[in-house]
């Protein structure tokens, strides 16, 4: 499932360790706090059981978005840059 990953963390080495995390599970960033990538069951499962470690003040957070595949077609990215998501169309650049 196509899934939308952003956050707010305070810390700059915290917030490193988050960039590292979303990379590993191959979400790829498509603004500086937000991350876009698909993820079976079991790695979205995952991902959320570390991401949830990352919060240490009472300012920070993290929202998972999932996007559903219908939703998914009605999504509309303005970019200069072409975005490459595994198991789905391109998102083409309008």
């Amino acid at each position: 499932m196509l899934m939308a990953v952003i956050y707010d963390i305070s810390d700059t080495p915290t917030r490193n360790d988050i960039i590292k995390c979303l990379q590993h599970y191959g979400l790829h960033r498509v603004q500086k706090s937000a991350f876009l990538g698909n993820l079976s069951h079991t790695q979205r499962e995952k991902m959320e059981g570390k991401l949830g470690l990352f919060i240490l003040s009472e300012n920070d957070s993290i929202y998972l978005i999932p996007i559903c595949d219908r939703c998914q077609d009605l999504t509309k990215i303005f970019s200069n840059e072409e975005i490459l998501l595994e198991n789905h169309d391109n998102f083409r650049i309008l």
